[in-house]
């Protein structure tokens, strides 16, 4: 059996990928800047409904679950110098609506997103024409999207399973630093469904999950596309085809 090849973790030498000049949006809870994990070097933004109704954008995009820095995390250990961007539209439960989604990501194709990372995912719904029509945009404009399957699903999970979406799943019997391509799959990429551990807190006391799946995917597609700079989705898919499949 082939020893599939493993993506990139951790530091690297000069030289090596590790994201550069890539914009990492990471779609989620906010991040802390100040996190060890995270290191600073982040700007963002804070996409909400406002009491009108309507969909705004806010200069505040801390972190009050944890959730959107351990993706941040995440990507940057395996994409340690990418320009990571985090657009916060979860503020408490880790729950929005699909216009406050549809805002974040029209914002990400307008603020230099190379790479977005969605760990998030819904149910088919027939009210989300707009969400389907950004994920062409961005495929048109070489914008490569990231997208979790909803922990539990084994259908349909939006926007995972579109076409214009790279959908990925977690799998915990892979390593921490493994990923596995399937290219005929809904959700085509596995990775391992872990955070990256904290001193003092146990394993089994963290998230764990596909959104941690889904950033090891971005942060390795980020060490791609510094690699290929002009890379579309068709050709992120077929390296991770030769690479990981």
């Amino acid at each position: 059996m082939r020893r599939r090849s493993a993506i990139p973790w951790g530091a690297r030498p000069p030289g090596v990928p590790a994201g550069r000049g890539i914009r990492v949006v990471v779609v989620d809870s906010g991040v802390n800047p100040r996190h060890s994990h995270v290191g600073g070097r982040i700007d963002g933004a804070r996409i909400y409904r406002g009491e009108d109704g309507a969909v705004h954008r806010g200069a505040c995009y801390q972190d009050t679950t944890g959730h959107g820095t351990a993706i941040a995390a995440v990507i940057r250990h395996v994409a340690p110098e990418a320009d990571l961007f985090a657009l916060k539209i979860f503020d408490g439960a880790l729950a929005t609506t699909p216009d406050v989604l549809e805002g974040a990501l029209s914002y990400a194709l307008q603020a230099g997103a190379r790479v977005v990372n969605l760990s998030l995912g819904m149910e088919e719904a027939p009210h989300v024409p707009a969400l389907r029509t950004l994920c062409r945009e961005a495929a048109r404009a070489g914008i490569v999207l990231v997208a979790s399957a909803r922990n539990g699903a084994n259908g349909t999970s939006l926007p995972a399973s579109y076409d214009e979406v790279i959908g990925v799943m977690g799998d915990g019997r892979l390593g921490e630093d493994t990923l596995v391509y399937r290219a005929r799959d809904p959700f085509e990429c596995r990775a391992s469904p872990w955070p990256r551990s904290l001193p003092g807190l146990p394993r089994e006391r963290n998230f764990r999950g596909n959104s941690f799946a889904a950033a090891r995917v971005s942060g390795t597609v980020a060490c791609m596309m510094e690699q290929a700079p002009g890379a579309t989705l068709r050709t992120v898919r077929e390296m991770l085809r030769k690479r990981y499949g």
